[in-house]
């Protein structure tokens, strides 16, 4: 086998590609969003996630605030959208989401934002946090999970 050596800066990059959940959360009448690639489930009991997200987003802000979160999966027609979302700061937006189209609704649980558009939420709320370098490891506790008719148990594609 021949390897070529890859820049320690791009590291990541060798994980995609990976479906982004689009991570949200609302707090002081502002809601925002932003796709992450990197998340993962932590626990079975108690259910916990884990979400790594730079501080210096809007969205990140909004967490820490609320103590809450909502995780969204959408489908592939989405992709260009959520690209986009990705592209510009919350910071300037009151609802970052409707901005780009997105309809959201309140949790059941915790009351932050999920997307009608999703094929699959969670709606988790903050447990701990730990700094990670330039990224900061935020763990949640699903307190709900729904999903599309497509999964059954496991998602099956079919829908």
């Amino acid at each position: 086998m021949s390897w070529k050596e890859v820049e320690l800066t791009k590291v990541h990059r060798l994980f995609y590609p990976q479906v982004p959940v689009i991570l949200t959360a609302e707090f002081e009448e502002r809601v925002g969003g932003m796709p992450a690639i990197w998340c993962m489930p932590l626990s079975f009991s108690p259910p916990l996630v884990g979400v790594a997200v730079s501080p210096a987003h809007e969205t990140y802000k909004m967490i820490l605030g609320a103590r809450a979160f909502g995780l969204n999966w959408l489908s592939f027609p989405y992709a260009e959208k959520i690209g986009e979302l990705g592209e510009i700061s919350g910071g300037r937006s009151d609802n970052k989401l409707s901005e780009f189209g997105f309809t959201a609704i309140k949790g059941e649980h915790t009351a932050q934002p999920i997307l009608t558009e999703a094929s699959a939420v969670m709606e988790c709320v903050l447990r701990e946090r730990y700094r990670t370098g330039t990224h900061e490891l935020i763990i949640g506790e699903v307190v709900r999970a729904a999903a599309t008719d497509d999964f059954k148990d496991y998602w099956d594609f079919s829908v």
